[in-house]
């Protein structure tokens, strides 16, 4: 099922968060709003919002407040996504040249310092402590794991829990926020809210597994941005980190020196070989897949209705996407 068909009970509330994203942000300043426009044009799959708004009409009913905090959680996904293209030094995202590769490091940052600051600005109407706090310590929380990804580059003694520990951080936390903010604004009670919030951290951290996987065994023309970048640039994923376990104590260097450094084209191939020998890639797909089952088992208590089984198939979307 598409992503699309998935979102279909909850369109209405989605074309509000698109529409509103750029009327929202938009300055007055043409040259800045050709990089809002540009940015507009890297459009993804909006997976935060959505998570939002399921949430919430899981737990009771949908209040305009929902809106707000769906463009705000969605700003910051989507600033994070700018920095992240310049230490990635990525030249295209979805197609499209990055903001990075168009305006330059410099514009770059400050460009996703802006989004941050127009996230801040919406969140600071909705007057909610609470709203504000989840939004701040999650900040918080991503920064850390993005910081401390970057520490542990080329880190051959990266374990299985550390990567964990990092991917929760950087990218499931703000899909748990989404899911918790949703819960909250909707009324949701403390145990809902709870597994409801649980829910985004595990499929937030089975959607990384998958991005790490694609990194390696994608298409560029068909995921349409740079891949192979977390090899180049020394970061050890899920795939990576088993390869290496699995592998015998006498080959791991060899392996290693490979991964880190396998810029030409027979060098890639003789790492996805590798990891398909040993099974890494299979590894890293069913811990994606137990984790989203986890998940879905958790929530079997809430009363079914059409944003449920939405909110379930997402769960099955992240980890069979290939995209």
């Amino acid at each position: 099922m598409t992503i699309e068909a998935i979102l279909e009970p909850i369109q209405e509330k989605m074309q509000k968060t698109e529409e509103r994203l750029y009327s929202d942000v938009t300055p007055a300043d043409k040259r800045l709003s050709d990089l809002v426009f540009h940015i507009g044009k890297i459009k993804g799959k909006r997976f935060r919002p959505a998570l939002l708004f399921l949430a919430g009409k899981c737990s009771g009913k949908l209040v305009p407040q929902h809106v707000d905090l769906a463009i705000v959680v969605e700003l910051i996904h989507t600033a994070t996504l700018v920095h992240d293209d310049i230490i990635d030094e990525a030249v295209v995202r979805r197609h499209v040249e990055t903001i990075s590769a168009k305006w330059g490091r410099e514009i770059s940052i400050l460009f996703g310092d802006y989004l941050f600051s127009r996230a801040y600005t919406i969140l600071s109407t909705l007057d909610s402590q609470v709203a504000t706090l989840i939004i701040s310590q999650t900040i918080n929380i991503l920064c850390e794991g993005e910081i401390v990804q970057l520490m542990r580059r080329y880190d051959r003694k990266i374990t299985e829990e550390e990567y964990f520990s990092i991917i929760e951080r950087k990218t499931a936390s703000l899909c748990a926020a989404s899911c918790k903010l949703g819960a909250i604004f909707s009324g949701a009670n403390k145990k809902v809210t709870e597994v409801l919030t649980n829910y985004g951290l595990k499929l937030g951290t089975a959607f990384q597994i998958i991005d790490d996987c694609l990194d390696v065994t994608g298409k560029e023309d068909k995921i349409g941005k740079t891949l192979n970048s977390d090899m180049q640039k020394g970061k050890l994923t899920l795939p990576f980190i088993r390869l290496v376990d699995k592998l015998p104590v006498g080959h791991k260097e060899n392996a290693l020196e490979l991964i880190f450094h396998n810029n030409s084209e027979d060098k890639k191939t003789a790492v996805a070989d590798l990891l398909e020998e040993h099974g890494a890639m299979d590894y890293a797909y069913e811990s994606a897949r137990q984790l989203v089952k986890k998940a879905q088992d958790e929530i079997s208590f809430i009363p079914d209705t059409i944003y449920k089984e939405a909110l379930l198939e997402l769960g099955d979307y992240v980890v069979t996407r290939d995209i």
